[in-house]
């Protein structure tokens, strides 16, 4: 099957969450921590500069059922929120400039 560059990019976020939900289909605030992380670095650094409670903050505001927990749709957003701040830096502005 030959998929486009925009299904392999989807099919890669899905193949990302997968790898920090552990055995569930949720992400806890550690699991979440770690791929902000180990996949957005310069967008952690210059957030946790500004704020270094950035991350708290971060899972509070994604985590819109208030479970503790970062289902699909809610990292869906959290991944949003890194590819506005890309586009914001594409833009010339500096990182995490709209967080």
């Amino acid at each position: 099957m030959s998929n486009t560059e925009a299904e392999k990019m989807l099919m890669g976020l899905f193949k990302l969450y997968h790898e920090y939900t552990q055995d569930s289909d949720a992400m806890d605030k550690s699991g979440l921590s770690k791929m902000m992380k180990e996949n957005f670095p310069t967008f952690m650094s210059a957030c946790e500069k500004k704020s270094p409670d950035f991350l708290e903050k971060f899972f509070k505001k994604e985590d819109l059922n208030h479970d503790e927990k970062i289902s699909f749709s809610e990292f869906l957003s959290s991944v949003a929120v890194v590819a506005m701040d890309l586009y914001s830096q594409s833009q010339g502005r500096p990182p995490c400039s709209e967080s």
